[in-house]
């Protein structure tokens, strides 16, 4: 069994999507996937019923809004936290979260911290899953 890279982990997580379906082969070390919305290719999903895989998280499994909140509430400048917070209420928080990091110019460091973020919830997803993986 081959151990996975956990930033390779992260990077495949972070691909998910409300029609994707992600497994990780434990035999080979990687990952497939399939999509509901296949552009008419034959897809055999039947494959992803032996043992040998497991079903990645989907996208409802990563809450961002709560990463999001999280790192707005992280912010030492109380003016920028505040703006980030009052961002993320009500409909549209996602695109007014990423238009107001722009205007406070924390876009890099929202990446960094939602990189993290995936990281982190990777490894938690492989050691549910007894999964071996490399840092």
């Amino acid at each position: 069994m081959r151990k996975p890279n956990l930033k390779k982990v992260a990077d495949e997580f972070e691909i998910i999507d409300s029609q994707t379906h992600l497994f990780y082969n434990r035999e080979t070390g990687e990952f497939d996937f399939f999509c509901e919305f296949s552009d008419g290719e034959e897809v055999d999903y039947e494959k992803f019923e032996d043992d040998v895989w497991v079903a990645a998280p989907n996208e409802r499994d990563f809450d961002e809004y709560r990463i999001m909140a999280n790192f707005a509430e992280s912010i030492s400048n109380p003016h920028k936290s505040e703006l980030l917070c009052v961002a993320l209420e009500g409909r549209g928080a996602f695109r007014r979260f990423k238009d107001t990091l722009h205007r406070v110019d924390l876009t890099e460091d929202w990446y960094k911290w939602k990189n993290e973020a995936f990281v982190e919830f990777a490894r938690e997803w492989c050691v549910d899953n007894e999964i071996e993986y490399l840092d």
